[in-house]
Protein backbone atom coordinates (compact mmCIF):
# COMPACT_ATOMS: atom_id res chain seq x y z
CA UNK A 1 0.00 0.00 0.00
CA UNK A 2 1.27 3.26 -1.13
CA UNK A 3 2.21 5.48 2.34
CA UNK A 4 1.07 8.84 1.93
CA UNK A 5 2.84 11.84 4.17
CA UNK A 6 1.06 14.86 2.80
CA UNK A 7 -1.82 15.90 0.59
CA UNK A 8 -1.70 18.84 -1.79
CA UNK A 9 -5.51 20.14 -2.68
CA UNK A 10 -5.99 23.04 -5.34
CA UNK A 11 -9.98 24.24 -4.86
CA UNK A 12 -11.07 25.69 -8.18
CA UNK A 13 -14.30 26.97 -9.59
CA UNK A 14 -15.15 24.34 -11.60
CA UNK A 15 -12.29 21.43 -10.19
CA UNK A 16 -11.00 19.88 -7.46
CA UNK A 17 -7.09 18.64 -7.71
CA UNK A 18 -4.87 16.67 -5.41
CA UNK A 19 -1.47 15.45 -5.44
CA UNK A 20 0.02 13.06 -2.53
CA UNK A 21 3.52 12.82 -1.64
CA UNK A 22 5.23 9.89 0.76
CA UNK A 23 7.71 10.05 3.32
CA UNK A 24 10.85 10.43 1.04
CA UNK A 25 9.13 13.84 -0.72
CA UNK A 26 7.91 11.34 -4.18
CA UNK A 27 4.59 12.61 -5.70
CA UNK A 28 3.04 9.15 -5.63
CA UNK A 29 -0.90 10.15 -6.46
CA UNK A 30 -2.44 12.80 -8.36
CA UNK A 31 -5.87 13.50 -9.23
CA UNK A 32 -8.43 15.69 -10.74
CA UNK A 33 -12.23 15.39 -9.58
CA UNK A 34 -15.28 18.30 -11.89
CA UNK A 35 -16.70 20.11 -9.21
CA UNK A 36 -18.96 22.81 -10.22
CA UNK A 37 -18.78 24.68 -7.02
CA UNK A 38 -20.79 27.45 -8.63
CA UNK A 39 -23.50 25.47 -7.73
CA UNK A 40 -23.22 24.98 -4.01
CA UNK A 41 -20.76 24.37 -1.43
CA UNK A 42 -22.09 20.64 -1.39
CA UNK A 43 -21.00 19.50 -4.68
CA UNK A 44 -17.54 20.73 -3.07
CA UNK A 45 -17.98 18.03 -0.18
CA UNK A 46 -18.61 15.59 -2.78
CA UNK A 47 -15.60 16.36 -5.24
CA UNK A 48 -13.24 16.03 -1.69
CA UNK A 49 -15.06 13.22 -0.14
CA UNK A 50 -14.22 11.27 -3.58
CA UNK A 51 -10.86 12.48 -3.77
CA UNK A 52 -9.87 11.26 -0.65
CA UNK A 53 -8.66 7.50 0.10
CA UNK A 54 -10.45 6.13 2.99
CA UNK A 55 -7.68 3.63 3.38
CA UNK A 56 -5.12 6.57 4.23
CA UNK A 57 -3.79 7.04 7.73
CA UNK A 58 -5.74 10.04 9.90
CA UNK A 59 -2.52 11.29 10.72
CA UNK A 60 -2.28 12.63 6.95
CA UNK A 61 -1.33 16.51 6.90
CA UNK A 62 -3.19 18.44 4.22
CA UNK A 63 -2.47 21.77 2.89
CA UNK A 64 -5.24 23.65 0.91
CA UNK A 65 -4.84 26.38 -1.60
CA UNK A 66 -8.15 28.10 -3.20
CA UNK A 67 -8.98 29.53 -6.52
CA UNK A 68 -12.97 28.89 -5.94
CA UNK A 69 -14.23 31.58 -3.79
CA UNK A 70 -14.95 33.91 -6.81
CA UNK A 71 -17.79 31.79 -7.83
CA UNK A 72 -20.80 33.72 -8.84
CA UNK A 73 -22.69 31.99 -5.50
CA UNK A 74 -20.32 33.50 -3.15
CA UNK A 75 -21.50 37.25 -1.87
CA UNK A 76 -18.00 37.83 -2.07
CA UNK A 77 -14.82 36.58 -2.43
CA UNK A 78 -14.23 36.36 1.18
CA UNK A 79 -17.35 35.05 1.78
CA UNK A 80 -16.02 32.35 -0.99
CA UNK A 81 -13.35 31.88 1.61
CA UNK A 82 -14.92 31.44 4.86
CA UNK A 83 -17.49 28.85 3.41
CA UNK A 84 -14.64 27.02 1.56
CA UNK A 85 -12.61 26.77 4.92
CA UNK A 86 -15.92 25.13 6.27
CA UNK A 87 -16.16 22.34 3.97
CA UNK A 88 -12.13 22.02 4.21
CA UNK A 89 -12.59 21.47 8.37
CA UNK A 90 -15.86 19.38 7.73
CA UNK A 91 -14.16 16.97 5.34
CA UNK A 92 -10.33 16.94 6.40
CA UNK A 93 -10.55 17.97 10.33
CA UNK A 94 -8.63 20.57 11.83
CA UNK A 95 -5.76 19.66 13.55
CA UNK A 96 -3.59 17.99 10.36
CA UNK A 97 -4.50 20.95 7.91
CA UNK A 98 -2.57 24.16 6.80
CA UNK A 99 -4.13 27.03 4.26
CA UNK A 100 -1.78 28.40 2.24
CA UNK A 101 -1.72 31.88 2.67
CA UNK A 102 0.35 33.07 -0.52
CA UNK A 103 3.42 35.74 1.03
CA UNK A 104 2.33 34.76 4.45
CA UNK A 105 3.13 31.15 3.60
CA UNK A 106 0.91 28.27 5.42
CA UNK A 107 -0.78 28.41 8.28
CA UNK A 108 -2.92 26.34 10.65
CA UNK A 109 -6.98 26.24 9.36
CA UNK A 110 -7.76 28.02 12.68
CA UNK A 111 -5.70 30.49 12.45
CA UNK A 112 -7.04 31.01 8.34
CA UNK A 113 -10.35 31.78 9.50
CA UNK A 114 -8.67 35.52 11.10
CA UNK A 115 -6.04 35.96 8.75
CA UNK A 116 -7.09 38.32 5.95
CA UNK A 117 -8.94 36.49 3.35
CA UNK A 118 -6.89 38.25 0.33
CA UNK A 119 -3.94 36.39 1.61
CA UNK A 120 -5.85 33.31 1.02
CA UNK A 121 -7.83 33.95 -2.00
CA UNK A 122 -7.11 32.84 -5.66
CA UNK A 123 -2.84 32.21 -3.66
CA UNK A 124 -2.23 29.39 -6.41
CA UNK A 125 -0.40 30.72 -8.45
CA UNK A 126 2.17 31.64 -6.33
CA UNK A 127 2.99 27.85 -4.72
CA UNK A 128 3.20 27.22 -8.43
CA UNK A 129 5.83 29.62 -8.92
CA UNK A 130 7.49 28.95 -5.46
CA UNK A 131 8.25 25.55 -6.62
CA UNK A 132 9.50 26.48 -10.23
CA UNK A 133 11.79 28.99 -8.57
CA UNK A 134 13.31 26.06 -5.93
CA UNK A 135 15.75 25.00 -9.16
CA UNK A 136 14.96 27.53 -11.67
CA UNK A 137 16.23 31.30 -11.14
CA UNK A 138 15.21 32.47 -14.24
CA UNK A 139 11.87 30.97 -16.10
CA UNK A 140 8.81 31.52 -16.77
CA UNK A 141 5.92 29.67 -15.47
CA UNK A 142 3.18 28.81 -18.15
CA UNK A 143 -0.16 27.10 -16.46
CA UNK A 144 -2.81 26.65 -19.17
CA UNK A 145 -6.22 25.02 -17.38
CA UNK A 146 -9.55 24.32 -18.49
CA UNK A 147 -10.79 27.90 -17.76
CA UNK A 148 -7.66 30.48 -16.78
CA UNK A 149 -4.02 30.85 -18.03
CA UNK A 150 -1.66 31.93 -15.37
CA UNK A 151 1.85 33.80 -17.01
CA UNK A 152 4.66 33.52 -13.79
CA UNK A 153 8.13 35.08 -14.28
CA UNK A 154 10.72 33.92 -11.89
CA UNK A 155 14.11 36.30 -11.53
CA UNK A 156 16.69 35.32 -9.24
CA UNK A 157 14.65 32.76 -8.15
CA UNK A 158 11.64 34.55 -7.16
CA UNK A 159 8.38 34.84 -8.51
CA UNK A 160 8.13 38.37 -9.88
CA UNK A 161 4.65 39.42 -10.64
CA UNK A 162 3.06 42.31 -10.66
CA UNK A 163 0.03 41.46 -9.49
CA UNK A 164 -1.10 40.02 -6.35
CA UNK A 165 -5.08 39.11 -6.88
CA UNK A 166 -7.32 38.42 -9.70
CA UNK A 167 -7.69 42.04 -10.59
CA UNK A 168 -3.98 43.20 -10.50
CA UNK A 169 -3.29 39.89 -12.21
CA UNK A 170 -5.29 40.59 -14.82
CA UNK A 171 -4.53 44.45 -15.19
CA UNK A 172 -0.72 43.10 -15.52
CA UNK A 173 -1.45 40.21 -18.13
CA UNK A 174 -0.59 37.19 -15.77
CA UNK A 175 -4.05 35.98 -15.20
CA UNK A 176 -6.22 35.47 -18.48
CA UNK A 177 -9.89 33.96 -18.58
CA UNK A 178 -8.77 31.99 -21.31
CA UNK A 179 -8.59 28.37 -21.03
CA UNK A 180 -8.63 24.67 -23.71
CA UNK A 181 -11.57 23.59 -22.26
CA UNK A 182 -14.65 25.56 -20.76
CA UNK A 183 -13.97 29.30 -22.44
CA UNK A 184 -16.84 30.63 -24.55
CA UNK A 185 -15.63 30.78 -28.50
CA UNK A 186 -17.73 34.44 -28.51
CA UNK A 187 -15.18 35.91 -26.16
CA UNK A 188 -12.25 34.67 -27.96
CA UNK A 189 -13.26 36.38 -31.49
CA UNK A 190 -16.53 37.98 -32.89
CA UNK A 191 -16.07 37.03 -36.34
CA UNK A 192 -14.15 34.30 -38.67
CA UNK A 193 -13.30 33.01 -41.91
CA UNK A 194 -16.05 30.61 -43.39
CA UNK A 195 -16.14 29.54 -47.25
CA UNK A 196 -14.31 32.79 -48.46
CA UNK A 197 -16.50 35.24 -46.52
CA UNK A 198 -16.04 36.86 -42.89
CA UNK A 199 -19.27 35.28 -40.77
CA UNK A 200 -20.27 36.84 -37.71
CA UNK A 201 -19.94 35.10 -34.40
CA UNK A 202 -23.20 34.50 -32.33
CA UNK A 203 -23.00 36.10 -29.22
CA UNK A 204 -24.08 32.77 -27.13
CA UNK A 205 -22.58 29.94 -25.31
CA UNK A 206 -22.90 27.50 -27.97
CA UNK A 207 -19.67 26.27 -28.55
CA UNK A 208 -16.50 26.42 -26.16
CA UNK A 209 -12.42 25.39 -26.60
CA UNK A 210 -13.08 21.73 -25.89
CA UNK A 211 -14.82 21.56 -28.61
CA UNK A 212 -12.68 23.19 -31.19
CA UNK A 213 -9.56 20.98 -30.08
CA UNK A 214 -11.55 18.35 -30.13
CA UNK A 215 -12.42 19.00 -33.54
CA UNK A 216 -8.58 19.49 -34.39
CA UNK A 217 -7.59 16.44 -32.36
CA UNK A 218 -5.51 18.07 -30.00
CA UNK A 219 -7.53 17.83 -26.88
CA UNK A 220 -6.00 15.68 -24.06
CA UNK A 221 -8.36 12.58 -23.42
CA UNK A 222 -8.91 13.45 -19.99
CA UNK A 223 -9.37 16.99 -19.94
CA UNK A 224 -12.74 17.97 -20.50
CA UNK A 225 -14.79 16.71 -17.06
CA UNK A 226 -17.58 19.01 -17.45
CA UNK A 227 -20.60 18.92 -19.45
CA UNK A 228 -20.95 20.40 -22.78
CA UNK A 229 -22.81 23.44 -23.97
CA UNK A 230 -25.64 21.95 -25.19
CA UNK A 231 -25.44 18.91 -22.42
CA UNK A 232 -24.54 16.41 -25.79
CA UNK A 233 -21.99 14.34 -25.73
CA UNK A 234 -18.26 14.26 -26.31
CA UNK A 235 -17.61 13.44 -29.62
CA UNK A 236 -16.02 15.41 -33.03
CA UNK A 237 -19.42 15.40 -34.66
CA UNK A 238 -21.09 16.84 -31.72
CA UNK A 239 -18.25 19.69 -31.52
CA UNK A 240 -18.69 20.24 -35.21
CA UNK A 241 -22.30 20.61 -34.30
CA UNK A 242 -21.83 23.14 -31.67
CA UNK A 243 -19.28 24.97 -33.50
CA UNK A 244 -21.94 25.38 -36.36
CA UNK A 245 -24.76 26.36 -33.80
CA UNK A 246 -22.49 30.05 -33.20
CA UNK A 247 -22.34 30.18 -36.79
CA UNK A 248 -25.76 30.34 -37.58
CA UNK A 249 -25.90 26.73 -39.34
CA UNK A 250 -26.05 23.62 -39.21
CA UNK A 251 -23.52 20.49 -38.86
CA UNK A 252 -24.67 19.81 -43.21
CA UNK A 253 -21.96 22.43 -43.99
CA UNK A 254 -19.06 21.49 -45.90
CA UNK A 255 -16.66 19.55 -42.88
CA UNK A 256 -13.51 21.09 -44.18
CA UNK A 257 -14.78 24.94 -43.89
CA UNK A 258 -16.40 23.65 -40.01
CA UNK A 259 -12.39 22.49 -39.28
CA UNK A 260 -11.11 25.87 -40.54
CA UNK A 261 -13.31 27.83 -38.43
CA UNK A 262 -11.74 25.46 -35.33
CA UNK A 263 -8.59 26.19 -36.62
CA UNK A 264 -8.90 30.30 -36.76
CA UNK A 265 -10.70 30.10 -33.38
CA UNK A 266 -6.98 28.00 -32.17
CA UNK A 267 -5.14 30.42 -33.78
CA UNK A 268 -6.86 33.25 -32.32
CA UNK A 269 -6.75 32.19 -28.53
CA UNK A 270 -2.92 31.83 -29.62
CA UNK A 271 -2.52 35.04 -30.72
CA UNK A 272 -4.28 36.15 -27.49
CA UNK A 273 -2.23 34.33 -25.21
CA UNK A 274 1.32 35.43 -27.35
CA UNK A 275 0.35 38.93 -26.39
CA UNK A 276 0.01 38.52 -22.91
CA UNK A 277 2.97 36.75 -23.12
CA UNK A 278 5.49 39.55 -24.78
CA UNK A 279 3.23 42.01 -21.95
CA UNK A 280 5.10 40.32 -18.94
CA UNK A 281 8.53 39.56 -21.40
CA UNK A 282 8.70 42.81 -22.06
CA UNK A 283 9.38 44.07 -18.14
CA UNK A 284 12.62 41.80 -18.06
CA UNK A 285 14.36 41.54 -21.75
CA UNK A 286 15.54 38.50 -22.85
CA UNK A 287 16.11 36.94 -19.45
CA UNK A 288 14.15 33.89 -19.55
CA UNK A 289 16.41 30.41 -20.19
CA UNK A 290 13.30 28.47 -20.40
CA UNK A 291 9.10 28.22 -19.85
CA UNK A 292 8.17 25.32 -17.72
CA UNK A 293 4.74 24.34 -19.18
CA UNK A 294 1.82 22.85 -16.75
CA UNK A 295 -1.66 22.41 -16.79
CA UNK A 296 -4.35 20.59 -19.27
CA UNK A 297 -3.57 22.71 -21.91
CA UNK A 298 0.16 21.86 -21.70
CA UNK A 299 -0.23 21.33 -25.73
CA UNK A 300 -0.47 25.16 -26.08
CA UNK A 301 2.45 26.22 -24.00
CA UNK A 302 4.39 24.27 -25.89
CA UNK A 303 3.31 25.60 -29.00
CA UNK A 304 3.94 29.17 -27.37
CA UNK A 305 7.53 28.09 -26.51
CA UNK A 306 8.58 26.94 -30.30
CA UNK A 307 6.78 30.02 -31.45
CA UNK A 308 9.45 32.13 -29.09
CA UNK A 309 12.04 30.23 -29.77
CA UNK A 310 12.29 29.29 -25.61
CA UNK A 311 13.28 25.73 -24.55
CA UNK A 312 10.25 24.23 -22.94
CA UNK A 313 9.77 21.35 -19.83
CA UNK A 314 7.21 20.12 -18.53
CA UNK A 315 6.38 21.13 -14.39
CA UNK A 316 6.15 17.40 -13.49
CA UNK A 317 10.08 17.10 -14.79
CA UNK A 318 10.44 19.26 -11.62
CA UNK A 319 9.21 16.50 -8.99
CA UNK A 320 10.63 12.50 -7.95
CA UNK A 321 7.43 10.99 -9.34
CA UNK A 322 6.37 7.65 -9.91
CA UNK A 323 5.94 8.16 -13.99
CA UNK A 324 2.74 6.85 -14.34
CA UNK A 325 1.47 10.49 -12.70
CA UNK A 326 3.45 12.46 -14.96
CA UNK A 327 0.53 14.30 -16.48
CA UNK A 328 -1.19 14.06 -14.09
CA UNK A 329 0.81 15.89 -12.11
CA UNK A 330 1.47 18.30 -14.51
CA UNK A 331 -2.59 18.93 -15.32
CA UNK A 332 -2.40 19.74 -11.24
CA UNK A 333 0.36 21.56 -10.77
CA UNK A 334 -1.02 24.22 -8.44
CA UNK A 335 -1.61 21.33 -5.81
CA UNK A 336 1.56 19.04 -6.91
CA UNK A 337 3.41 22.55 -6.06
CA UNK A 338 1.64 22.69 -2.57
CA UNK A 339 2.59 18.97 -1.30
CA UNK A 340 5.72 19.85 -2.33
CA UNK A 341 5.90 23.21 -0.44
CA UNK A 342 4.37 21.24 2.37
CA UNK A 343 6.40 18.68 2.40
CA UNK A 344 9.65 20.39 2.76
CA UNK A 345 7.95 22.55 5.32
CA UNK A 346 7.92 22.31 8.89
CA UNK A 347 6.12 19.05 10.37
CA UNK A 348 3.68 18.38 12.08
CA UNK A 349 1.21 20.97 11.42
CA UNK A 350 2.38 24.31 13.17
CA UNK A 351 2.33 27.19 11.42
CA UNK A 352 5.57 28.44 8.90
Amino acid sequence: MVEVTVCGWDIGGAHVKLVCVDAAGWIVDARQIACPLWRGTEHLQQAMVAAFDQSWARDIRHVVTMTGELCDNFASRSDGVSKILTVVEHVLGVEYTQIYAGAQGLCKLDRARVVDAKSIASANWRAMGEAVALTNRDAILIDIGSTTTDIIPIIDGEPVNLGTDDATRMAHDELIYSGVVRTSLMSICQHVPFAGTWQRVAAEHFANTADIYRILGILPADADLHDTADGGPKTITASARRLCRILGRDLSEDADAIRKVAGYVAYCQFDQLQRALLAVQGRFGSRFEKIVAAGVGTFLVHKIALYNEIPCIEFSSLFEIDPTHQQAITDCAPAAALAMLGWKSKSPCSDA
